[in-house]
């Protein structure tokens, strides 16, 4: 009788703790989209071929979802943006290993206006008086 309380409290805490696979299907496919359209703005500057685009996408996408954790993490705000520029200069030196060299000395010069590191965000600040 221990062992399946035990079990079951195991199991309710691993349910109630764990992340909702709906949510997380989601987010997983709002990224995939979202690197997609990013791939194809690119693109437009860039002109890959089909197969630097689909890896582009891929390596896109891989970074926002880093991103995305990063962002959820527990981190304290510093440790969050160093984390968030470390992961966007790795996606800038993957991509050496999808782009010509023409195309890579131009991706890193327009990056900035397609990709930034946006805000991030701290819980509400309470009033505070000087």
């Amino acid at each position: 009788m221990k062992k399946i309380l035990t079990t079951l409290a195991i199991l309710s805490f691993t349910i109630v703790t764990g992340q909702n696979p709906f949510t997380q299907k989601s987010d997983n496919l709002k990224i995939k989209e979202e690197a997609k359209e990013l791939a194809k703005e690119y693109d437009q500057q860039l002109g890959m071929t089909e197969d630097q685009l689909l890896q582009f996408e891929i390596k896109v996408e891989e970074y926002m979802i880093n991103e995305k954790k990063i962002r959820d993490s527990n981190l304290n705000i510093k440790e969050k943006i160093k984390a968030l520029k470390i992961n966007l200069n790795k996606e800038t030196s993957a991509m050496s290993n999808i782009l010509t060299r023409i195309q890579y000395d131009l991706y890193k010069k327009i990056k900035p206006q397609y990709q930034s590191i946006d805000s991030v965000v701290v819980g509400e600040v309470k009033n505070v008086k000087n």
